[in-house]
């Protein structure tokens, strides 16, 4: 974080925000529910890429590319508003389809673990998905709706 915030300092960035795409910006998203409650196990690496399928189907043969970038960027960020900044001129439905995702992500180990749901939740205020839609999208996802 230190090396980021010299990079920034000096004017040299490394990659703009611009360049991020949204299939990078939602595995990176992902990613950090996954990882938020110190682990990863098979079943979660497993609903990671069946999520990620699911949302991106046209671009399913470049799964593994946008999951290690969404990593890369996901170990670099400093703030979940690198991801969300990307996703907000989405339209409603698309942002919702994406907060599903991260609630089923945060459910896939079979415990909501509280730094996953404030996550799920920071990104649903950062994507301006209204609180009431919020709770209907999680209730979705305990009764394993997609």
């Amino acid at each position: 974080m230190i090396k980021q915030l010299k990079q920034w300092l000096s004017g040299n960035p490394g990659e703009t925000a611009a360049e991020l795409s949204e299939e990078a910006a939602v595995a990176a998203l992902l990613v950090e529910v996954m990882l938020a409650d110190g682990s990863a196990s098979d079943a979660e690496q497993r609903r990671l890429q069946s999520l990620f399928r699911r949302l991106f189907r046209d671009e399913a043969q470049q799964l593994e590319l946008w999951l290690e970038q969404g990593r890369a960027r996901q170990q670099q960020a400093i703030s979940l508003f690198e991801f969300t900044t990307h996703l907000r001129a989405l339209p409603a439905t698309r942002r919702e389809a994406i907060l599903q995702a991260l609630w089923h992500m945060a459910l896939a180990d079979g415990e909501l673990d509280q730094q996953e749901e404030g996550i799920v939740r920071q990104v649903a205020e950062l994507l301006y998905i209204p609180h009431s839609r919020f709770i209907q999208l999680k209730h979705r996802a305990q009764k394993g709706a997609d």
